[in-house]
């Protein structure tokens, strides 16, 4: 079942490409009750993390919740910016720009 917001989130995350990988900007809210994608906020895919900004642990899971979510392989993503923030960029290989859109509207509310 889609999240029928995501369609519309989609058109507002600024989606941009580098040597062939894809370079998602996240927002993150560590702390949340479960990981899930709550929306956009300036240009970037808005996710709630069910971990603490602790030791690398919302990194983490960021990583592990959007390659669960996109059905890909965890080496297929990499943090390339915002180590410490919650404003990241994510790399992502093996998709099109185009596949990504198609799977993140199609994440349902149920997946965390």
């Amino acid at each position: 079942m889609a999240l029928p917001f995501l369609v519309h989130v989609m058109d507002e995350v600024e989606i941009s490409e580098r040597s062939g990988m894809l370079l998602l900007p996240v927002r993150v809210q560590p702390l949340a009750a479960k990981s899930q994608i709550s929306g956009s906020y300036n240009g970037a895919l808005k996710v709630r993390l069910a971990a603490p900004p602790l030791k690398d642990r919302a990194n983490r899971e960021l990583l592990s919740f959007l390659a669960r979510s996109l059905e890909l392989p965890a080496k297929n993503l990499s943090l390339i910016q915002g180590q410490h923030s919650r404003n990241k960029t994510v790399t992502i290989r093996g998709l099109s720009r185009e596949e990504l859109v198609d799977r993140l509207a199609r994440i349902s509310h149920t997946r965390s």
